[in-house]
């Protein structure tokens, strides 16, 4: 039964959902109608084209430059972004946290789970699978 209920309030959902789109087809044919019988256009619905700039000519770059911007190996490593769901609440106290002792959330959450690693060492299995993904992640990134 509980299926059931549920299955009709999704269908209900999809017919209320239905009849919104239908409902706004027709204003919109309505709003066209009069623009076409008024002859005025209503700017607040369309869509301007961006209007184009002209090229500026570009600038030729000093030799001097060029030979500064040879690309050097980068000294760091490379960075990736990395996120996870946490509780608002959780969230700003990591904030204020950051912010009083003059850190980010991000230094944080990294010296964190690097601390974890080190204090919570894996099983035999784990172990194993745990250097499979590692050599298998720095084989792909090169």
């Amino acid at each position: 039964m509980i299926m059931g209920g549920v299955n009709m309030k999704l269908m209900k959902g999809i017919d209320d959902a239905e009849s919104q789109l239908q409902k706004e087809k027709q204003t919109t044919k309505t709003e066209e109608a009069m623009r076409k019988e008024t002859g005025t256009e209503n700017n607040k619905g369309t869509v301007r084209n961006p209007q184009k700039s002209e090229k500026q000519p570009r600038a030729k770059k000093n030799t001097s430059m060029r030979k500064k911007a040879v690309i050097e190996p980068d000294k760091m490593s490379k960075k990736q972004v990395f996120s996870f769901r946490a509780v608002l609440t959780d969230i700003a106290v990591w904030k204020a946290y950051a912010v009083a002792t003059g850190q980010t959330v991000e230094s944080i959450g990294n010296n964190a789970m690097n601390e974890y690693l080190k204090k919570h060492k894996l099983s035999g299995a784990e172990r194993v699978i745990f250097d499979a993904v590692k050599a298998r992640d720095s084989n792909s990134s090169k």
